[in-house]
């Protein structure tokens, strides 16, 4: 089975991740004449309910998925489980007789419902009256449209605000009385007018900035951890975890660099200093950003670049750093000494001989859910659809075990 699965955080009003909706697409040969709807969805339903890789995705948080009207009146999804399903209801849907029904019978099984792209209008809508949570699109929807689906059913349903770009947008739709949230604006810088950055974050972008020289200054790496108390005891206790078969006391710093290896310890302590600097921000940052340097990462080889992994690596760990810093990214590049073509792809000026932007341009694609834009640089890089989803996956699941 070909099928593209990605996935989109939905957050709670404290910025933690309440659930995850399942974006999808069955495969290359129906991307673009949008008709397989009904199969996608079943695949999807089949992927998430038959295999590991499906329930990594969704990291045991609510699913929610998209119900065209043959599989919502079929009652497909009475082969998920409830207590993490939401079905969501597609805007297309007509609210006839038929699948009010189908609705109330999910309902009395345990299921929440939730009706997409919703739009107060002055004509009732029956759906109203079956779902438990309501999707408002903020890119459709004006302000007082957002602010009268609020006031029309805040107080018997649920409001999801879909599509909220930034900061300022998710603190008004919290401020109106929306639950939940649903959108990239966690991953959007807030820049600040602080007019310097907090000793330690600077202490951790020179870590950032040593671990990514060709070769470990080991001796300057341990002058700089010695500044860092809780990262040198994270470094030991890594050493002394179960992944090293160690027989001799660690008895420094160095050696306990040493002993970890030069890859293993380039790797670790980019994890876990990247997640320290963005502990003042949602951890889905820190998890996002992680899915997306490995998800480069293992992509590079298949796509002809197995000699760049790294620096793929080093593009997404590096793409979220304005929005953990609060500072633009120009600035904060100006001071890691990455390579050029990194720093011009991080930086949106990409030169027409650069490898590395086509990569990127997968990765951001396929995290968003742009099939279209996915399929035409799949076909460019040689990528297999399979390829593509068990690389994603993977990612996932790697970067959700390094945060949680």
């Amino acid at each position: 089975m070909e099928l593209f699965v990605a996935r989109q955080p939905i957050f709670d009003a404290h910025m933690n991740v309440f659930g995850y909706e399942a974006l999808f697409r069955s495969g290359m040969e129906n991307v673009f004449d949008g008709s397989e709807g009904n199969t996608a969805t079943a695949k999807v339903i089949s992927a998430l309910l038959g295999s590991v890789e499906g329930e990594r995705l969704m990291g045991g948080r609510p699913a929610f998925l998209n119900f065209p009207r043959m599989l919502l009146v079929e009652e497909a999804a009475s082969i998920l489980p409830p207590e993490t399903t939401v079905i969501e209801i597609l805007e297309t849907v007509e609210p006839d007789a038929e699948v009010v029904a189908a609705c109330h019978r999910l309902r009395a099984r345990g299921y929440r419902l939730a009706l997409d792209d919703f739009i107060p209008t002055a004509a009732p809508n029956p759906l109203t009256q079956v779902v438990d949570i309501l999707k408002v699109d903020f890119r459709l929807t004006s302000p007082s449209q957002q602010q009268l689906a609020v006031d029309q059913f805040g107080s018997q349903l649920q409001l999801l605000a879909e599509k909220v770009e930034t900061r300022e947008e998710f603190q008004r739709a919290s401020r109106m009385g929306y639950q939940y949230f649903q959108g990239f604006f966690f991953a959007r810088p807030a820049i600040t007018v602080a007019h310097q950055i907090d000793g330690w974050k600077l202490n951790y972008l020179r870590i950032l900035q040593e671990l990514h020289h060709p070769q470990l200054d080991y001796a300057r790496l341990t002058e700089l951890l010695r500044r860092e108390h809780a990262l040198s005891y994270k470094l030991l206790r890594f050493v002394n975890s179960a992944l090293f078969a160690r027989r001799e006391p660690i008895e420094s710093l160095h050696h306990a660099l040493a002993f970890a290896g030069e890859e293993a310890a380039r790797k670790w302590l980019s994890v876990v200093t990247l997640l320290d600097l963005a502990s003042d921000q949602p951890t889905e940052l820190a998890v996002n950003t992680l899915v997306r340097a490995r998800f480069a990462e293992l992509l590079a080889p298949v796509a002809g670049l197995r000699g760049r992994s790294e620096d793929c690596f080093l593009m997404g760990m590096f793409s979220r750093l304005d929005a953990m810093m609060g500072r633009p990214m120009e600035e904060l590049l100006a001071g890691l000494n990455l390579h050029e073509e990194i720093a011009r792809v991080l930086l949106g000026r990409p030169h027409s001989d650069d490898r590395l932007p086509a990569i990127w341009e997968m990765v951001e694609a396929y995290e968003t859910a742009d099939w279209v834009r996915t399929a035409r640089l799949s076909s460019a890089l040689h990528l297999a659809t399979d390829s593509l989803t068990s690389s994603y996956t993977e990612a996932v699941g790697w970067a959700d075990a390094a945060c949680h």
